[in-house]
């Protein structure tokens, strides 16, 4: 089962088709279902992944249908702030969505993943980790340690946690930018092309199928960090 945050966001919803043929797929959303035709193998759940208690209910309610579990961390917002304008609130609504909802959800997977011996933890983080807005590159350097130091913790279980470092894609919030910050991105791209997201479903699917990458940082950026 291939459990996705991030459902209704523009790279989670386009890659719901791919993921289904690789496993059955449910798709978490927070405010809007996802505009897509639910076809065999995708279904939709509302939770708030803030919400320990949803989160827990989520989890004891699928537990029967929840096997060979890969949660994928799509889910992620961002705050267009510079550091000294930047709201406390603001801050901590950035961080529980791209960090400790991250954590919430899989300390509450993993049991399951310790009892099936099995299991595939995929967080995204960005190239933008040093050149975004202070709350969002936080939340991504932290993803980055989060993601090795469960590696290091449940490897002897046939568990995995691996980081995909996503560059500029063509949907998501590469297209809420201005215009001058995205000619900026598309030209660190050697190819000067954006990202699809097949991309990113080729590279889950490789650390679906190789539990010998564990604590990995995989780039998928089309070279803009060289």
């Amino acid at each position: 089962m291939i459990i996705l945050t991030g459902a209704s966001g523009g790279i989670g919803k386009e890659m719901l088709r791919d993921l289904s043929e690789m496993d059955d797929v449910i798709g978490i959303y927070n405010n809007s279902l996802p505009k897509l035709d639910v076809s065999e193998g995708i279904s939709f759940q509302k939770i708030n992944l803030s919400n320990e208690d949803e989160i827990n209910v989520f989890v004891e309610k699928n537990k029967a249908i929840l096997n060979n579990i890969t949660v994928i961390h799509g889910a992620g917002i961002s705050e267009n702030s510079l550091a000294i304008n930047h709201k406390k609130d603001k801050w901590e609504n950035v961080i529980e969505v791209n960090l400790t909802a991250n954590f919430l959800l899989t300390k509450a997977l993993i049991p399951l993943m310790i009892k099936q011996k099995w299991g595939r933890v995929i967080h995204f983080s960005s190239i933008r980790v040093s050149s975004g807005t202070l709350s969002y590159s936080t939340t991504k350097h932290g993803l980055l340690g989060m993601s090795k130091v469960l590696a290091k913790e449940y490897a002897k279980f046939n568990i995995t946690s691996n980081s995909l470092i996503l560059g500029a894609f063509n949907t998501g919030m590469f297209q809420s930018l201005k215009e001058k910050v995205k000619k900026e991105m598309i030209n660190q791209i050697p190819s000067r092309k954006l990202g699809n997201v097949k991309d990113i479903v080729s590279a889950i699917k490789f650390i679906v199928d190789s539990p010998f990458v564990n604590g990995a940082s995989i780039r998928i950026d089309g070279g803009a960090s060289v």
